[in-house]
Parts: structure tokens; C-alpha cells; sequence
């Protein structure tokens, strides 16, 4: 290569790769990507009916209610929805102008010492949607109290 052709070759090949790499120094490195959003656990009911989830997953329930026949059958689950607990008779406290009333469920097969992991209950109060009321249970030896309604839940 002559002397005279140096500068062009620099000026053709050496200053676009420095270009190239002066203009790397000036992007702020790539972020690395968020981590997907965990979703909120869902719990899918065995029977197709509302799971009211007790204390910090300690137990659920899951409600059917039919407004129409003025029905309400309960299962009783431990901290998952694949084996029922038997537990004695929840109570129904259902929100009245005189206050709470209060309903009694059947057990529905029930053990020897009187515990079941389903009851029912047929009353004419229970013919509303939504239910405006509580229901309290003991599962485990652990009092727990929800409302009857899942949150959100309107019709």
C-alpha cells in the first residue's frame, strides 16, 4: 500500500468501526425484563359453586346457593380444596331489620360424633341474591367468620 493511499484506507475502513463503537458507549444498557406478574391463587370449586377462602388459607368453604328454591349448601375443606374436613354444624347469620337470624344446617352423611364435611339448608330467607349475611365454622380446632358472599361478587 503507498504512503498516499493510507489515509484513504483509514478514512474508508477505521472510521465507521470507530463510529460504530463510540456510538455503543452512548446506549444505557438494556434493562432486563420485569418478572411476570404472579397472579393471585385461584382456587377452582369442586361443585361449581363460590370459594370463601378462612384466615390466611388456614380452611374454604364453597357455597351453592339457589336463590330460587331458597337452598345453601356448604363444603367444608382444609388448606386445599382436595380433601373435605368434617367439621360440627356451621352457623348461618343472615343480616335482618331485627338483626342477625340465625339458620341451622343439616349434616349431610354424617360421621359418628355428628361432624360432616357438607351440610344444607333450605329457608325462605335464603331467597335473595345476594346473600347479606355471615357464616361461622370451626375447622381444626380454629373459629373462622366470613361473609357469605365472595368480595366482589353482585348479580
Amino acid at each position: 500500500m503507498s504512503p498516499r493511499s493510507l489515509p484513504a484506507f483509514l478514512s474508508f475502513v477505521a472510521l465507521p468501526v470507530l463510529a460504530v463503537l463510540a456510538g455503543c458507549g452512548d446506549k444505557a444498557a438494556p434493562k432486563p425484563a420485569a418478572p411476570p406478574a404472579v397472579a393471585p391463587e385461584e382456587h377452582k370449586a369442586p361443585h361449581g359453586g363460590a370459594i370463601l377462602e378462612l384466615g390466611e388459607e388456614e380452611a374454604h368453604l364453597e357455597l351453592i346457593h339457589d336463590a330460587k328454591t331458597g337452598s345453601l349448601t356448604v363444603y367444608v375443606y382444609g388448606k386445599t380444596l382436595e380433601a373435605p374436613a368434617a367439621v360440627a354444624s356451621p352457623v348461618i347469620l343472615l343480616a335482618a331489620k331485627t338483626g342477625p337470624e340465625e339458620l341451622k344446617l343439616t349434616a349431610v352423611e354424617p360421621k359418628a360424633d355428628g361432624t360432616a364435611s357438607q351440610w344444607k339448608v333450605t329457608d325462605p330467607r335464603l331467597a335473595t341474591d345476594p346473600l347479606d349475611g355471615r357464616i361461622r365454622v370451626t375447622v381444626d380446632g380454629k373459629p373462622h367468620q366470613s361473609p357469605l358472599e365472595p368480595s366482589g361478587h353482585a348479580k
